[in-house]
């Protein structure tokens, strides 16, 4: 791919010669026009008023300038030709009187035909001598013209080079930089032109610093989280090959196991989280049925619930059963209702109830999660949404993922999502509102 700098150049230095070349024709056909109506001019003047009492003899050949070469003859009222001013051109005589192009064998002759006192007297001119006379004024107008255009394209190139040295400074600027130095640029040294680039650079770095800084925290409070349950089965392990006999030994590899389920299910959290911020952005959103999906999740878990004696399923509604459709990514609701349902199940004790409902509008579709288990206190409804955050109180384990990757999932659809009461007063009601940003499919 050509460089900008030799685009330019080749562009303009070719445009001012294509311009000249027009200008050039222009010229040419301006000047034969002016020409032929002098010349024509200059013919009616010699024919009407050259004496004709002229001896019959030929003249010597005329030599000079093109518009000097005329072919004066007389006819009597006989028809004899009575004088030729070249017998090299001897032309017939023209139809009528006035203004005619006569052809010869070796050109095109313009003639004026005057008749006076019986005779007639033709003025001939040639026309590639007036066609010649107009390019060679045409390409003495365009001389300067072409003469120049080597000095012009030497300053096109200098201008160029100069006005392309504020990007070749901000691509210096950029690469010296590292890879940790994500600072906005200096826009106000920069020219207008390149301004709208500079303000999406640094709008790209910020964004990427924000990513860095995300992805920072992200792995060292993975890391933190990590030593615990690491830690936790190291010391499990140790019990278990301390024990003494087959009960103890059955014991400690019983809370081996429980404590590697809890490390795989941390791991399989965080990858989740880390996988959802990564596709997100990249994902190309399609039509999604929420209700289909819901109950693929609740078939899921169908005998995880029943394996408790939980109340799992959709509560039917009339506004739900249309199917309501989103504008979205499948894989990535699938795991919001998953993580939500997860969580439910977790703090709902044997018995209880957890009841989906999937219901729309015009403007809105609405996923509603109930539960009648332990709830979370309104104080802290808002900070459960933070990663590795988990309330005091809880006797279940978990990871303190869930919801902050619920919250992510329901951004990028532009959903909002609250927590309340539920329905009998206790427990939990999650509510995901989707529409909000364009997600619904009307």
């Amino acid at each position: 791919m050509r460089t900008i700098r030799s685009q330019l150049l080749l562009g303009l230095v070719g445009g001012t010669l294509a311009c000249t070349v027009l200008a050039g024709g222009a010229i040419y056909f301006k000047v034969l026009e002016e020409s032929n109506e002098l010349f024509d001019y200059q013919l009616r003047q010699m024919a009407t008023t050259l004496p004709t009492t002229q001896a019959a003899s030929p003249a010597r050949r005329q030599h000079g300038d093109p518009e000097e070469e005329v072919v004066i003859q007389v006819w009597d009222r006989n028809g004899g030709l009575k004088y030729i001013s070249t017998a090299e051109h001897a032309l017939s005589a023209a139809a009528r009187p006035g203004y005619s192009t006569l052809a010869s064998d070796d050109d095109r002759w313009r003639v004026y035909l005057a008749e006076r006192d019986g005779d007639r007297v033709q003025v001939a001119q040639s026309v590639s001598a007036r066609e010649e006379l107009a390019a060679r004024l045409a390409l003495r107008s365009l001389l300067p013209f072409l003469v120049m255009l080597p000095i012009l394209g030497v300053l096109i190139y200098a201008v160029v080079g100069r006005s392309l040295e504020p990007l070749t400074r901000l691509a210096q600027a950029l690469g010296r930089r590292s890879p940790s130095d994500l600072q906005p640029l200096a826009e106000r040294d920069q020219p207008p032109e390149l301004k709208p680039v500079v303000a999406a650079m640094d709008d790209l770095l910020l964004r990427l610093d924000h990513a860095l800084h995300s992805q920072r925290a992200f792995v060292a409070d993975a890391a933190h989280e990590l030593r615990s349950p690491l830690t936790a089965l190291q010391l499990q392990l140790q019990l278990a090959e301390r024990a003494t006999d087959g009960v103890q030994r059955t014991v400690a590899f019983t809370k081996l196991h429980q404590r590697l389920d809890r490390a795989i299910r941390l791991v399989q959290q965080l990858l989740t989280a880390a996988r959802q911020e990564a596709d997100t952005a990249d994902a190309a959103p399609a039509p999604v049925d929420l209700l289909e999906l819901a109950r693929a999740c609740i078939g899921e878990r169908y005998d995880q619930a029943n394996a408790r004696g939980i109340d799992l399923g959709i509560v039917e509604s009339e506004a739900g059963r249309a199917g309501p459709c989103l504008s979205g990514n499948a894989d990535s609701l699938r795991i919001l209702i998953g993580n939500l349902l997860d969580n439910a199940l977790r703090y709902t004790p044997s018995g209880g109830r957890v009841d989906v409902t999937v219901a729309h509008t015009c403007k809105e579709v609405v996923l509603q999660i109930a539960d009648d288990g332990i709830g979370i206190p309104p104080a802290e409804r808002e900070r459960v949404f933070d990663r590795f955050y988990r309330g005091a109180g809880h006797a279940e384990w978990g990871s303190g993922l869930g919801l902050s990757i619920v919250r992510s999932v329901a951004n990028a659809h532009g959903a909002t999502v609250t927590l309340g009461d539920g329905p009998s007063g206790r427990g939990l009601l999650v509510t995901v509102r989707f529409g909000s940003s364009g997600t619904l499919v009307r």
